[in-house]
């Protein structure tokens, strides 16, 4: 009989960006240059040129109410190849999108346990995707037709982001954590310390102007989740009752928040909701765990966490703390002058070295 240490540790697996157009993308060299592709796919798709995002305010009842609007993109961190041995090119597509009409039972049974006066709120033909099925279906189908048109210019986010990425600047930041990483896998004796990665380097899971159909809301399928309606629930929160920072849902380039690092850290949570789940309406490439069978595998792309990396490098934290009643507000010290902020998605991993075919048991 044969042992092997089993392990946990964290991941950044993905660079996640919010901006307001592709020629001031914070990262500028990869995330930039596929930024450039997404606006040709997103003005193809709806006809028009893309209008850059930004801040507006908009009259309600009298009050200035501070709108951001952003673009956002989710690009595979390059600091996983420190142990991983190979990477693939991942572009964003419909297969995920198409799978989208087989949870709406889960959908309807949130919506059973939701207020009944609710769904008054609720648009009409957002109505007839819950209680017509195939109007659900066609709608899906006829948006992935469209994007699957412009697939030929998708399938170049890859290799521009790949090819860029070698010679990017932003190389510098990301080599603390490869030499963190390495760091701690040679002290422990090697990179069977570390559990492999699932991300793939440079790999584009989600870019929000190839997915400008459903980021932009001119289908706005997000809005079927009691998420989008219910105040209060599915917030980036640590507490059931105060929010200060905004709702999850819907998923889109929107949000009502003042300040820009909370927007930020707000459209870097709805786009991880999107990469890390299945089946979810919109044009993404799902992030999910690979599972080599040289390892045992306990968790993998697991409870994740976020960690700026511009314009001030911070360790990791969880979005949705109460600072209702702070003298400073979260963020305060991180603004930029063009609003562009990036943020580091770590999940967990637990895994041990595969010794021999036959796994017996494990040790907590």
């Amino acid at each position: 009989m044969e042992t092997s240490i089993r392990v946990s540790h964290y991941m950044p697996d993905v660079v996640l960006s919010s901006f307001n157009d592709q020629y001031i993308h914070p990262w500028k060299d990869v995330g930039g240059a596929v930024s450039n592709i997404g606006d040709k796919v997103g003005s193809s798709l709806l006809s028009t040129p893309l209008d850059a995002s930004g801040n507006t305010g908009e009259a309600k009842q009298s009050t200035a109410e501070p709108t951001t609007n952003k673009s956002a993109d989710a690009i595979g961190n390059p600091v996983v190849l420190v142990n991983n041995v190979g990477t693939n090119l991942v572009v964003p597509g419909v297969t995920e999108l198409m799978n989208f009409p087989s949870t709406l039972p889960q959908i309807m049974a949130e919506w059973a346990t939701a207020p009944a006066s609710l769904i008054t709120n609720v648009p009409s033909d957002v109505v007839g995707w819950m209680t017509k099925p195939s109007n659900l279906l066609n709608t899906v189908t006829g948006a992935s037709n469209l994007v699957g048109g412009m697939m030929p210019d998708i399938g170049s986010m890859a290799p521009t982001a790949s090819s860029t990425g070698n010679q990017s600047s932003f190389q510098g930041q990301l080599q603390d954590f490869k030499t963190m990483l390495s760091g701690a896998a040679s002290a422990a004796g090697g990179n069977d310390m570390l559990c492999p990665s699932s991300a793939d380097a440079f790999g584009v899971y989600f870019q929000s102007d190839a997915d400008s159909y459903f980021w932009r809301s001119m289908i706005p399928l997000d809005l079927l989740y009691v998420g989008s309606w219910l105040p209060g629930y599915k917030e980036v929160s640590q507490t059931p009752i105060l929010s200060t920072w905004g709702s999850i849902y819907p998923r889109q380039g929107q949000l009502v928040q003042q300040h820009p690092v909370k927007a930020s850290a707000v459209f870097a949570k709805r786009v991880s909701t999107i990469i890390l789940n299945a089946a979810q309406p919109h044009i993404y490439s799902r992030l999910k765990g690979k599972s080599p069978h040289s390892f045992v595998w306990f968790a993998q792309v697991a409870d994740p966490k976020f960690s700026m990396v511009y314009p001030l490098p911070s360790g990791c934290t969880t979005f949705g703390e109460n600072d209702s009643v702070s003298l400073i507000s979260y963020g305060d010290g991180r603004t930029t002058t063009t609003n562009g902020h990036v943020w580091n998605l770590w999940t967990r991993y637990e895994c041990c070295k595969r010794k021999t075919e036959i796994f017996l048991f494990a040790v907590p």
